[in-house]
């Protein structure tokens, strides 16, 4: 870059930052890549923005994410709600360089909602909580304290028909940036393609057993991957997991648990052991993991088929006890 434009001291500190090298595509988030880095196989690196522990939904921006974007050729991100963190600087990038999910005509029949609430603040004296639930007449009933409402599940890497969508479009994107790797690109989502459908079969018939037994979750991310393979998700009650429940939030889980004859209690990585225990301790429930951005799974060529794979593990794990 022979001109510099010194507009701020923040555009002064990124040009003098080095550039990333290999930064042609750039996910918002782990599970994005994993779409991304199969299609992008032996044809550019693929790069992950929000690091492994961290949660997309509080997430700041670093010096060193702004430059990611900026040297990116290729950004994958949802564009709502999940990754909106990103919004002001892919807003100053060539448009041509990002794919924004949201914006693609054909997932939209696709989509499903979701409660936008992800935790809430929760102590002895605190105790606001959330759940919902059906009842046997299939009406759903639906308790808020602090309703924040329905919204669109953005969470669509768990919709293996929505990911086949996004990955099309990232073959399209690589062929019109690296068109002599055409045939790579073609064939790495004719793979992609042929590997998600046979998982797809194994998955369904790995859940199949456990059709009818009932779980809640602590966030309600996991509804497309319920849809796909048959699971019946009782409901959801939104706590901060890195606080244990109070006495009385506590004895509402274990109510509602008992009533609906719950099998399974699915945390994620960042619940601290604490609430597990306090959950587990004095109920039958059986209490379970999903890790809804993978991070145990390796970026590469199987890496979506083995993200579905862990969670329908996980599933399985805990539903089968």
């Amino acid at each position: 870059m022979k001109t510099r434009v010194k507009i701020s001291a923040i555009s002064t500190a990124l040009f003098s930052l080095p550039m990333i090298a290999n930064a042609d595509v750039l996910a918002s988030v782990k599970p994005l890549g994993f779409i991304a880095s199969a299609i992008a196989n032996g044809v550019t690196d693929t790069q992950i923005l929000v690091p492994a522990g961290a949660s997309p939904h509080d997430y700041s921006l670093k010096l060193s994410d702004i430059q990611k974007v900026k040297s990116a050729d290729l950004i994958l991100w949802v564009g709502e709600d999940i990754d909106s963190f990103l919004e002001k600087p892919i807003s100053q990038i060539d448009p041509k360089k990002v794919m924004t999910i949201a914006e693609l005509e054909e997932i939209k029949p696709l989509l499903t909602q979701a409660h936008h609430k992800h935790s809430y603040e929760d102590s002895e004296h605190d105790h606001k909580h959330n759940h919902k639930h059906e009842h046997k007449d299939g009406d759903e009933h639906h308790h808020d304290h602090n309703d924040e409402g329905l919204g669109t599940n953005w969470h669509i890497w768990y919709s293996p028909k929505i990911s086949q969508i996004v990955a099309q479009q990232v073959a399209d994107k690589l062929i019109g940036q690296f068109p002599s790797k055409k045939a790579v690109i073609e064939k790495n989502l004719a793979d992609f393609n042929r590997t998600l459908a046979q998982q797809n079969d194994k998955i369904k018939a790995q859940l199949a057993p456990f059709k009818e037994k009932g779980f809640f979750v602590f966030h309600d991310a996991y509804g497309y991957f319920n849809d796909a393979y048959g699971l019946k998700q009782t409901g959801y009650f939104t706590i901060n997991p890195l606080v244990a429940p109070g006495a009385k939030t506590l004895a509402h889980i274990k109510e509602e648990i008992a009533e609906h004859r719950v099998n399974c209690l699915f945390a994620e990585p960042q619940f601290t052991p604490k609430v597990i225990e306090s959950l587990a301790k004095g109920s039958a429930v059986n209490v379970g993991r999903l890790d809804p951005l993978g991070d145990g799974i390796t970026l590469g060529i199987n890496s979506y088929a083995n993200f579905l794979q862990a969670t329908a593990d996980s599933y399985a794990q805990c539903l089968g006890k």
